[in-house]
């Protein structure tokens, strides 16, 4: 029983500390988002609408681009430890 114990513990520990559901909550979003925007960019939606492929693409890249940044921001933001907390001497 009391082996059960830790193990229930050490694995909430584990799971609270690498945020799995967090991470795979903004991957998704991420990954929806670059979806969202090849496929407006297939279908000529806007704003990948104006006439000329490369001006159509260069936004792509420039928009994936910005997604993929961002994304790299928020799992460092994961990655930092809570600011609210201190050590209590």
């Amino acid at each position: 029983m009391i082996g059960l114990g830790a193990f229930v513990s050490f694995t909430t520990a584990i799971t609270g500390y690498f945020k799995f559901r967090e991470r795979a909550f903004n991957l998704q979003q991420t990954a929806d988002a670059i979806e969202q925007h090849v496929t407006a960019y297939d279908l000529a939606i806007a704003p990948y609408n104006q006439a000329g492929e490369t001006t159509n693409l260069e936004r792509l890249a420039e928009s994936v681009e910005s997604l993929r940044v961002e994304q790299r921001k928020r799992e460092q933001q994961l990655e930092q430890p809570h600011q609210g907390q201190q050590e209590v001497i």
